[in-house]
């Protein structure tokens, strides 16, 4: 297990991070999108040493994993933090999806004629990221298809979707992923896989399993990659999680509202403008409190 205690920057972790990090965090994602990022995997554990940081933070990841490895994983997170550190979780909130969906259909209701169009979208928020079985899904597909409900989708999903919303190059835009990869890193990986012969070995396997199991092997490959959510959370589920695995002092929060030292410098969750990134989220945040375990 890799030790980063003398790293100034470990005081403060940013889980999964994706493509939105800052400098003055450790930054540890699945797929680094630049050199400030950590690769790291989400089931192999925290690679830093017991109550050895002061906050760790993670959004939209904790959806990701089982409920049981979830559970293990917040263990980890309570493990590297010191007494009295912060724990800051995002997870997309069921409550307010739910919410959403009911009112949508209310308005479908009342003869509100683009209801319906809001409708299809909030019922993909609701099954489309734990049924789906290629990269995007049909929410991409949605994006894709020019929706005249854009306005509704952006206050739902926050900008993020924007560049696909309104992209006339379809190519460019995948798995919504919006910030682009460095042309240095697109060219790493590129060698990386054409010095793999990845392909042969696809090929390979192909002829022996054949069509059918073939493509039951890259099922269980896309549910193995995690892109699909495998649990949702709302406040009173996620709340009694944290204190299960031992933090106290859980409260619910907005995307600008922290105990952090500094939350307005690191726009983590919010943009520059001071909207939320991900306005369908859930935000919670929690204290180690003393223990002899740790």
């Amino acid at each position: 297990m890799q030790k980063t205690d003398s790293d100034s920057q470990s005081k403060f972790l940013n889980l999964g991070c994706g493509s939105t990090f800052h400098p003055s965090w450790r930054n540890l994602d699945v797929s680094p999108s630049s050199e400030e990022i950590q690769l790291w995997n989400a089931t192999h554990g925290i690679p830093f040493d017991s109550s050895s940081v002061d906050v760790v933070y993670h959004s939209h990841l904790l959806e990701h994993l089982e409920a049981t490895e979830g559970q293990k994983f917040l263990v980890e997170c309570f493990r590297v933090l010191k007494t009295g550190g912060i724990l800051r979780v995002v997870v997309p909130d069921l409550e307010d999806i739910c919410k959403a969906y009911l009112s949508v259909l209310d308005r479908m209701e009342k003869g509100d004629a683009s209801a319906e169009f809001d409708a299809e979208w909030m019922r993909l928020e609701l099954y489309d990221q734990t049924t789906r079985r290629r990269s995007g899904g049909k929410m991409l597909e949605y994006l894709r298809s020019k929706p005249v409900n854009k306005s509704f989708i952006i206050e739902r999903c926050g900008e993020q979707v924007s560049p696909i919303l309104n992209s006339t190059d379809m190519t460019s835009v995948n798995n919504l992923t919006l910030t682009p990869i460095p042309i240095h890193l697109k060219c790493k990986l590129a060698l990386r896989n054409l010095f793999s012969k990845n392909w042969l070995k696809e090929k390979f396997i192909r002829y022996i399993l054949g069509e059918e199991d073939h493509h039951s092997l890259q099922n269980g490959r896309f549910w193995a990659s995690g892109e699909g959510h495998k649990h949702m959370y709302d406040r009173f589920s996620l709340a009694k999680l944290l204190r299960e695995v031992g933090f106290s002092s859980v409260k619910t929060v907005n995307a600008n509202e922290s105990k952090i030292t500094g939350w307005s410098e690191y726009s983590l969750d919010f943009t520059s403008s001071g909207y939320p990134r991900k306005p369908d989220s859930l935000y919670m945040e929690a204290y180690k409190p003393k223990s002899p375990t740790y």
